[in-house]
């Protein structure tokens, strides 16, 4: 591990710092960001693996509140099981599988460098930064034993491994012969699409917890794989779309978004759907032919009923 790793490492960190509590803005004139030809992001093929019922349900009865995890036919180490979903503590992740991680941990936020990943985790937050992407945590980051800790699903992904969780057996098994690093923010984001979606998203919920920011990126996100938008082919057409979005008749959209904003559009760029597959959001409702399907915050999000 040489150093520039670490003076990178150390560069997330401050990211990190400051996508958790700067929150600013600023009006500045329209600019020409550059117009994507389409929008091409999609999830990755699964690399964790559920297979069967959990059965019985993990109870504070039985000892179903863990799971034991394998590598190559031996056991390496136990997950607590937090909600129905595996955790395991980063550190504890890494040495139980034998990887060589450069890693710091203050019970608080753990930084991890190993060979073609950079993590960054802190506590009580809803997503991780991995190689400059953003990765939302249903149930959250943990911590456990006073260590920072995450879904083994996450870990499994992020490390690029595959892994196999059988809830009739009860283990999960890691397969660590293909290493696959998760892409870059560089290669996976579209520049434009981060740039007007997280604008959209700061101009109709910059007042609003990440869930429901998130959710408003979903709506254009969504536009994008629904038949009836098919003449919307990246975020900047959707929302610029005629009579669709009122902040763009106000100018909102130019007002430069706070690094939430910018956090959430990743996000739901990421594929994470908190809007229920809406393609509509309002705070005033919307008529006949249409289904309210998540109401967040001050805003309702709709389909076609």
């Amino acid at each position: 591990m040489n150093s520039r790793w670490f003076v990178k490492l150390a560069a997330i960190v401050c990211a990190l710092c400051l996508a958790l509590g700067v929150m600013s803005q600023t009006v500045f004139a329209r600019t020409d960001a550059g117009v994507p030809e389409a929008y091409t992001a999609e999830q990755p093929e699964a690399t964790f693996v559920v297979l069967g019922e959990a059965s019985p349900a993990p109870t504070a009865a039985d000892n179903r509140l863990s799971v034991p995890l394998y590598l190559k036919d031996k056991k390496v180490g136990q997950c607590a099981v937090i909600n129905g979903v595996p955790y395991m503590g980063v550190a504890e992740f890494c040495e139980a599988l034998g990887l060589n991680a450069q890693m710091v941990d203050n019970g608080t936020v753990v930084s991890l460098a190993v060979d073609g990943v950079m993590l960054l985790a802190q506590a009580e937050q809803q997503f991780v930064m991995c190689n400059d992407r953003y990765l939302y945590v249903d149930n959250g980051v943990r911590l456990l034993n006073d260590k920072v800790a995450l879904p083994v699903e996450l870990l499994v992904r992020c490390m690029g491994l595959t892994a196999c969780w059988d809830r009739a057996q009860w283990d999960i098994r890691v397969d660590s012969t293909l290493v696959e690093p998760l892409v870059s923010g560089a290669e996976f984001y579209n520049e434009a699409d981060v740039y007007w979606l997280s604008r959209l998203i700061f101009a109709m919920a910059g007042n609003e917890p990440l869930n429901v920011r998130i959710a408003v990126g979903n709506v254009c996100v969504n536009r994008l794989e629904d038949e009836r938008f098919a003449g919307q082919k990246n975020i900047y057409e959707v929302v610029f779309a005629k009579n669709q979005f009122d902040v763009v008749t106000t100018g909102m959209i130019y007002v430069e978004p706070d690094e939430t904003s910018v956090i959430a559009a990743k996000l739901a760029l990421e594929g994470y759907d908190l809007a229920n597959g809406a393609s509509y959001v309002t705070r005033s409702g919307m008529g006949a032919g249409y289904e309210c399907v998540a109401d967040l915050g001050d805003l309702q999000f709709y389909t076609e009923a």
